[in-house]
C-alpha cells in the first residue's frame, strides 16, 4: 500500500513540474532578451502617463539650480535663476577707452647708454666741421677722425657716431657703450695693433656721463671704487664678465655703502673720463677710467 501511495505522490509531483515549467522558461527568456526591461518600462510609462499626466509633467520639469563656485566660469545658470547684480570691486573705476591699465616695468629706465640713430646726411652736410685738440694717449697711435658740429649742438663723428653734450660739469658728454666698444676695431695690442681712433682719444680729460651695470667689492663694507659695465655681472659668478672695451674703472668722489652683494646693481656715472691703456705683456687689461665720479642710483 505504501508503494502505491509513493508512486501516486511521484506522479503528482512530476505533473506539477511539467505544468509550471513553460511559464518559468518564458519568464527566463523574457529577462534575457535585450532591451526587454526598457520596453516593459516604456509600456508601463505609456499606460501610466494617461492617468498621471500632472505628476509626469512635474517630474520632467528641471528644477532651477543656483550656480555656485563648482559650476565653473563657463557654465550658464539654469533657466529661472536671476543672478544678483554685480558690485564694483576694490580696483577702482574702469579705465577710459583706449588707455592701458598695465603698469610700466619697475626697471624700464634701467638700460645701459645706447647709441642714438646717426644723424641724416643733410644734417651732417649743414653742420660745421672742426678739428678738436686730441690728447696724447700712451701706447697708442692716434688715427684721424672726422668731427662735425651739428645744429642742435651735438657732435657727429666719422658720419656714424653721435656725442651729445658739451663736456663740462653742467653739460657732460653723453656717450654710448657702442661708441666706446668701437675701439676694439683698431686697438688690439696682443696682435701688435696699437692704433686708437681720434674719436676715442678726444674724450680723454672731458666730463662724461654713462649708465650701465655696477660691480662693487664683495667683502669691504664701503667702497671708493667700482666697475661700470655694459653687461650684467655680479662681480663673481652671475652674468657676463666684462672686457676692457665694454667696462670702465670708476673712482668715486665719496665712499658709499649699502649695495646688494651678489646681485645686479645699476647706475649712472658722471665724472672725468680718461683713456689709459693698461697692458701686461701686450695683453690689454684695462682701457677706460673715470675719476671724481658721482654715482646716481638706488642701491
Amino acid at each position: 500500500m505504501k508503494v502505491v501511495w509513493t508512486i501516486v505522490a511521484l506522479l503528482l509531483l512530476g505533473g506539477l513540474i511539467v505544468l509550471f515549467q513553460p511559464e518559468a522558461d518564458a519568464r527566463r527568456d523574457a529577462l534575457s532578451a535585450p532591451n526587454a526591461g526598457s520596453a516593459a518600462d516604456a509600456g508601463d510609462d505609456g499606460a501610466g502617463s494617461s492617468n498621471n499626466a500632472s505628476s509626469g509633467a512635474a517630474s520632467t520639469t528641471p528644477t532651477p539650480v543656483r550656480p555656485g563656485p563648482a559650476d565653473g566660469a563657463g557654465r550658464e545658470p539654469a533657466k529661472g535663476f536671476t543672478p544678483p547684480p554685480s558690485t564694483p570691486g576694490p580696483t577702482g573705476p574702469a579705465a577710459a577707452p583706449g588707455t592701458s591699465t598695465t603698469a610700466a616695468p619697475k626697471d624700464a629706465k634701467k638700460q645701459p647708454s645706447a647709441e642714438p640713430p646717426p644723424p641724416p646726411p643733410e644734417a651732417v652736410a649743414s653742420g660745421s666741421a672742426f678739428e678738436p685738440e686730441i690728447p696724447t694717449i700712451p701706447d697708442a697711435e692716434i688715427l684721424p677722425s672726422k668731427f662735425v658740429r651739428l645744429a642742435d649742438g651735438s657732435i657727429s663723428v666719422d658720419d656714424a657716431w653721435t656725442i651729445r653734450g658739451a663736456g663740462t660739469d653742467a653739460s657732460p658728454y653723453e656717450v654710448s657703450w657702442e661708441f666706446l666698444s668701437s675701439a676694439q676695431e683698431e686697438y688690439m695690442p696682443r696682435l701688435g695693433e696699437k692704433k686708437l681712433p681720434a674719436r676715442i682719444a678726444f674724450l680723454s680729460g672731458k666730463r662724461i656721463r654713462i649708465a650701465g651695470y655696477l660691480a662693487f667689492p664683495l667683502v669691504a663694507p664701503t667702497a671708493s671704487e667700482c666697475l661700470l659695465m655694459l653687461n650684467q655681472w655680479d662681480g663673481c659668478c652671475i652674468g657676463i664678465p666684462p672686457t676692457p672695451y665694454d667696462a670702465v674703472e670708476v673712482k668715486l668722489m665719496a665712499e658709499i655703502k649699502g649695495w646688494k652683494r651678489h646681485t645686479i646693481n645699476f647706475g649712472s656715472i658722471e665724472g672725468t673720463f680718461k683713456v689709459e691703456p693698461y697692458l701686461v705683456e701686450n695683453w690689454l687689461v684695462g682701457l677706460y677710467l673715470i675719476e671724481g665720479a658721482k654715482l646716481d642710483t638706488e642701491l
